[in-house]
């Protein structure tokens, strides 16, 4: 008996041991695109590390600790004029969450680590004490005065190089903000490779106000691209499930309804995380959309369908699946790992490409001013 038990737990641990060597490659990206080919073939992740790199915050000591809670970030007073909308929208009960804990009240998303919290965090707090401006409301005074949900919409910016192109991102935003994950973390992200980027807070809930929402914040830097110090065309959208419905609602209709004549110039690229539903139209710009392979909520079959449509149409596109990745991943697995797919990097040199943006100077006048004081609204 003591033999027979002896030979199936050799034989138990022989199996468990094989299962986790063998690296799970998706069926669905086909024989010349599976996840060995991806990371071989990641040219532009390679490009993309050319960025500044996380270090620099690394090697000082973090304004935020790990064991810090909500409640510390929001009164922190350099955070005052956007606390109410950097954080998950939250009970009073989570005010206690530590800042590792994030996942714990963030029940629709994955991924979520707390070094690219942390690194988000204290970025805003370093612009804020060099006396650099990081919101940006995107309506006047008197608007908000007489819309008061018009107070939770606004801009953070993350400052690339001067006059070159921009990006707006939509964090996803279903029942709670996901700001800290899908937002801020990848704007350094594209900050770091040299191009500026702003991450909106919109009015969730409702497709024709956030879309309006986001028309809005296109207008605003384009019409204060000198104050900003940002090139104000070939800009590139950036959405997740939620933020992405927006932007393909604007992108396909800014040219009837309620939208009509109110958005000054398309995209040159949109870049999509795991949209909830994608119906391409002739309307459309060149297109990425990022999925995860664990995914449970999306269709990959029809965003993958929705991709080959826009290539047909010859609009330039591009599927990214990512192996081992849920729903709601944000960054996605460590960018500078070299076992991991850089897809923002990726996404960053697909908007190069389309947007014909490599070995080009700025393309705008310099910037007139380094005031941002009368800022059009």
């Amino acid at each position: 008996m003591k033999f027979k038990l002896h030979y199936l737990a050799i034989l138990f641990g022989s199996v468990l041991l094989a299962s986790q060597s063998v690296v799970p490659v998706s069926a669905d990206i086909g024989d010349s695109d599976n996840y060995y080919n991806v990371l071989l073939d990641d040219e532009s992740a390679v490009r993309f590390r050319r960025s500044k790199s996380n270090a620099e915050h690394k090697s000082k000591e973090l304004h935020f600790n790990a064991k810090n809670t909500i409640e510390d970030v929001l009164n922190y007073p350099g955070f005052k004029p956007f606390a109410q909308i950097l954080m998950p929208n939250t009970k009073q009960s989570d005010l206690a969450v530590h800042l590792d804990e994030l996942q714990n009240i963030m029940s629709i998303h994955h991924n979520i680590t707390t070094d690219n919290t942390l690194e988000s965090l204290d970025y805003l707090a370093t612009k804020i004490e060099n006396k650099e401006r990081v919101f940006y409301p995107i309506y006047s005074k008197e608007d908000i005065k007489a819309d008061p949900t018009l107070a939770d919409t606004g801009l953070y910016f993350f400052r690339g190089d001067e006059n070159a192109p921009f990006a707006i991102i939509l964090p996803g935003g279903y029942s709670y903000r996901s700001t800290i994950h899908e937002g801020l973390p990848i704007a350094l992200r594209i900050c770091n490779s040299g191009f500026n980027a702003f991450v909106l807070s919109y009015r969730s809930g409702n497709l024709i106000k956030g879309s309006k929402d986001l028309i809005t914040a296109i207008n605003f830097v384009k019409n204060n691209a000198d104050k900003l110090k940002v090139r104000k065309d070939k800009y590139s959208l950036w959405g997740a499930a939620v933020g992405a419905q927006l932007i393909i609602n604007v992108t396909q209709n800014s040219e009837k309804g309620e939208l009509k004549g109110t958005l000054q110039e398309k995209p040159v690229a949109n870049i999509f995380s795991y949209p909830l539903s994608y119906y391409p139209s002739e309307n459309d710009v060149p297109t990425v959309i990022v999925v995860g392979d664990q995914d449970r909520i999306v269709n990959k079959t029809i965003l993958k369908s929705s991709i080959n449509n826009l290539n047909k149409m010859g609009i330039e596109s591009k599927f990214i699946l990512i192996p081992r990745l849920q729903h709601g991943f944000g960054v996605g697995f460590d960018p500078n790992s070299s076992v991991s797919i850089n897809w923002i990097g990726r996404a960053t040199s697909f908007w190069e490409e389309v947007g014909h943006l490599d070995g080009e100077d700025s393309g705008t006048k310099e910037a007139e001013s380094a005031d941002d004081e009368g800022l059009i609204m």
